[in-house]
């Protein structure tokens, strides 16, 4: 049973240089892994973002400017 978490254990060996420090020569797998993750959360955030953004920029251009926008969504809004 030793054996089977030894993926978990494994060492990456490299050589990288950080902006402040020297180089870094075992790094853990899951710790590269949480930073790859962690690019891919904060890229999909970015994109969900933007698109967010040029939305409500496109329904600005479409009313007619921000107070048949404001009073577009009022009027979605309560009914009236």
């Amino acid at each position: 049973m030793p054996t089977a978490f030894a993926i978990a254990k494994v060492k990456v060996k490299k050589k990288c240089h950080a902006f402040l420090g020297g180089p870094e020569h075992n790094t853990d797998v899951g710790h590269e892994i949480s930073k790859a993750g962690l690019g891919v959360i904060l890229c999909a955030g970015a994109i969900i973002g933007l698109s967010g953004f040029f939305f409500l920029v496109g329904g600005l251009i479409k009313s007619g400017g921000i107070t048949g926008f404001v009073k577009g969504w009022i009027t979605a809004f309560t009914g009236i």
